[in-house]
């Protein structure tokens, strides 16, 4: 099944949403449980950053957009008019 921890979580759906679930786990051979996992799965994205892990003022640092490189000295150029 899973190799991690999974969180048990409640969710309320209609009552035609949860036959039509149920159905489609049962048709597939999964449980529901599976079948909405794959469904958010399916409309999540992968590369959100961990919140944990990403530093907000790492994502601050530099002064224009990613990928843009500047010569040393090319500051200066700009900034002091040499």
């Amino acid at each position: 099944m899973y190799d991690h921890l999974v969180k048990p979580t409640t969710i309320m759906l209609p009552e035609e949403l949860d036959a039509r679930a149920r159905a489609e786990a049962k048709r597939r051979g999964i449980s529901k449980s599976e079948l909405i996992r794959l469904g958010l799965a399916a409309v999540l994205p992968d590369d959100v950053p961990d919140p944990v892990k990403s530093d907000p003022w790492l994502d601050l640092a530099g002064f224009a957009s990613a990928g843009l490189e500047v010569e040393p000295g090319e500051i200066d150029d700009v900034v002091y008019g040499r």
